[in-house]
C-alpha cells in the first residue's frame, strides 16, 4: 500500500517539516468495515424511524514486521503515523483519509528484538 502524508512530527534525519512524503508499506491484513452512527425508533405498531447521523467505512491496516533495514525502516513509519496522527488528512492509495482515532491512533507491537508491527485504522474522506 502506498500512503502519501504531510510530515508534521516524529521528522526523521533529512526530512523537512511541512513536506509532501511518500511511502510503500507491505501490509499483512487489510480490512474494510462500514460503520453507522445514529439511533433508531420503534413504535408500539411497530413502525421503525432511523436517525443516520454519519455512515463511515474504516480501514483497519496491520503491516509486516518492520525494523531498521527494512523499506520502509521504523523511522519512516513512526514519521508517518506521528505526522497523521491528529486528524491530518493523508492518502492511502490515493483515496483520502485520516486517523479512525483522534491521538491514540496506532500501536507499535515488538514482535522480534528490534521489529515491529503497525496497526491502525483509517477512516475513508469521501
Amino acid at each position: 500500500m502506498q500512503f502519501d502524508y504531510v510530515a508534521k512530527r516524529s521528522i526523521q534525519g533529512g526530512h523537512v517539516v511541512d513536506t509532501a512524503y511518500t511511502i510503500t508499506v507491505d501490509i499483512s491484513e487489510s480490512q474494510r468495515t462500514a460503520r453507522t452512527e445514529g439511533n433508531q425508533a420503534i413504535s408500539l405498531s411497530g413502525n421503525t424511524v432511523s436517525t443516520i447521523h454519519r455512515g463511515d467505512i474504516i480501514q483497519s491496516i496491520t503491516t509486516v514486521l518492520i525494523d531498521a533495514t527494512t523499506t520502509p525502516d521504523i523511522d519512516d513509519m513512526r514519521e508517518f503515523l506521528d505526522s497523521v496522527k491528529y486528524g491530518e488528512q493523508f492518502q492511502i492509495d490515493t483515496f483520502d483519509y485520516i486517523m479512525d482515532s483522534f491521538g491514540s491512533a496506532y500501536t507499535e507491537a515488538r514482535e522480534h528484538p528490534n521489529k515491529f508491527r503497525y496497526s491502525f485504522a483509517a477512516r475513508y474522506m469521501p
